[in-house]
């Protein structure tokens, strides 16, 4: 691992203390520190993390990567649409094709596993130089800030590796069971480390996230992150604390996390649920990336791969639709349900293909409809169940909008999810999904009920939170802690695109869910032992 985090560490020259390079360090209007100041003082350390908040949304920095792996941009998509919900509808430009079919995150050769092993090593590596570099300084309301939010980026990285190159502990051995390297200390001898069992991940991760959540005590979002959601603070903190427990079947803390983070946020109205999903000033976002003018993704932005009126090749010709056996599942008295348009014309196809039309009039007519509507240009497909739920400010270009990473609705889910799974607390679970379940009624329709769909409890939680975080980057993750499979029978996906990734059995027993670790770090670091590889 000595030469691979020696790469890490070139690109940050231990964060130089921001970035990958003087020159993108220079990039940042707020930035007048000179690299050999960056970690000098709390001030400067939080010039630091801007660099860091940057590169959650930004085109890597890291060399050897195509500028168009851009952080959370890439990595949220990257982790629906090969999950079984978010479905292509084409092609499209190619983009990944070879993920949705399974032959990308399982190559160990492929840049995708190993631009999210580098993306979210080089952010740890990053904080650890700034919470290294603290000791010693004297306690401060800055310097509990900056360690705060330094803690929270370790532990949501840490977190992040091991739910993806590793067993969930679920239902695996989390004792003996390989995790990921955990990386602490950012200064030479830079020596390769050896995976840390998975329970040892977590614990860490667990420690990381409880500093964070006492060093950002004076820091709630109501109060001190209202106008830049790109830095961590409180509710956040409880937040990452929330994903962590959920994932680790800590269902009384993950609980009592999302409670907190939840404190002080409203759910969406119907108008503002249908806005688009692309600015911070929605009242649900809590962490996001808050785009820049002059620091744009444009076609690596997360808009650039999801966003239905984006003027990139990517969902021009290749509109995202849902899982029809999902969209069946939505009551019409759910105005969720308006975020895809079941009877869109399918373009693809043509009107003689296409059951809901039987004359080109009424086809284009509909097909105008969408595009004037929904503010697309002309050279724009349709197809049935498409999304409307990621809208561009600017319809029709590619000018990127804000990148959501956390928002209040899914406090909720996690709340509503962990109380069902503790036994003897129902009541309370359903108290606290019936909330979010109201706040999605349209206007005059009867009071959600938790049983409407004939599931059990659980069953139903698991569904609202498939409705609601639809595309947001969370599909993945749920089916691995789940344990459950994928069968594409009947969604609306073709076998013949989605091949490998059509049907596949539960993560429990089958190695083709997991990450394979990058070519490069099994080539750099001797102790490094890879996972069992993938049998398609």
């Amino acid at each position: 691992m000595k030469k691979y985090i020696n790469r890490i560490l070139l690109a940050v020259l231990v964060f130089g203390s921001v970035s990958c390079s003087d020159s993108y360090l220079e990039t940042y209007p707020s930035d007048s520190v000179s690299p050999s100041n960056a970690l000098s003082t709390p001030e400067n350390m939080l010039v630091a993390l801007n660099g860091i908040h940057r590169e959650m949304y930004s085109q890597s920095p890291l060399d050897g990567y195509d500028p168009g792996y851009a952080g959370e941009s890439y990595i949220m998509p990257l982790l629906e649409l090969n999950a079984g919900d978010m479905l292509f509808s084409a092609d499209g430009n190619g983009w990944f094709l070879n993920h949705v079919k399974w032959l990308r995150h399982t190559n160990t050769n492929s840049s995708d596993p190993e631009f999210v092993w580098m993306q979210y090593y080089h952010i740890i590596g990053s904080v650890n130089a700034i919470i290294n570099a603290a000791e010693g300084m004297t306690e401060s309301s800055t310097l509990n800030n900056v360690l705060g939010q330094a803690y929270a980026y370790r532990a949501f990285c840490h977190h992040r590796l091991v739910s993806l190159y590793a067993k969930n502990p679920t239902y695996g051995n989390p004792s003996s069971d390989l995790g990921v390297p955990i990386m602490l200390k950012t200064e030479a001898p830079y020596e390769g480390q050896e995976r840390a069992s998975v329970e040892a991940v977590y614990a860490q991760c667990e420690a990381d996230i409880t500093k964070a959540i006492t060093y950002l005590a004076d820091f709630e979002s109501v109060s001190s992150n209202s106008d830049n959601k790109s830095n961590i603070d409180l509710n956040i903190a409880n937040g990452i604390a929330a994903r962590i427990a959920l994932t680790k079947g800590d269902w009384a803390n993950a609980a009592a996390y999302a409670k907190a983070a939840r404190k002080g946020y409203r759910l969406m109205t119907e108008s503002e649920f249908k806005g688009g999903f692309n600015s911070c000033t929605n009242p649900e976002y809590m962490w996001a990336a808050q785009i820049i003018d002059d620091q744009t993704n444009w076609y690596m932005s997360w808009f650039y791969y999801i966003g239905t009126n984006n003027n990139g090749s990517q969902n021009r010709g290749n509109p995202k639709k849902i899982n029809i056996k999902l969209y069946d599942q939505i009551n019409a008295n759910d105005f969720r349900q308006d975020m895809w348009l079941e009877k869109a014309p399918n373009v693809h196809a043509g009107v003689a293909n296409d059951p809901n039309y039987d004359n080109e009039d009424d086809f284009w007519a509909a097909w105008e409809n969408i595009i004037e509507t929904y503010d697309m240009t002309k050279s724009f497909y349709t197809h049935p169940y498409m999304s409307v739920k990621f809208l561009n400010a600017d319809g029709g270009t590619i000018n990127p909008d804000d990148v959501l990473f956390m928002r209040a609705a899914e406090m909720y889910l996690i709340e509503a999810e962990a109380l069902a799974r503790q036994g003897g607390k129902d009541a309370e679970a359903i108290t606290v999904i019936s909330e979010l379940g109201n706040a999605r009624l349209r206007d005059g329709a009867p009071a959600y009920d938790v049983t409407a769909r004939g599931l059990s409890l659980l069953e139903e939680i698991k569904v609202m939170r498939r409705i609601e975080l639809w595309g947001e980057g969370h599909r993945w993750l749920d089916l691995l802690r789940y344990d459950e499979g994928i069968d594409l029978t009947g969604s609306g996906a073709e076998a013949s695109r989605y091949q490998k990734g059509f049907k596949q059995d539960k993560p429990s027993t089958s190695p083709n869910w997991l990450y394979q670790i990058p070519a490069d770090e099994m080539n750099a670091n001797p102790k490094m032992i890879q996972n069992p590889i993938a049998q398609l």
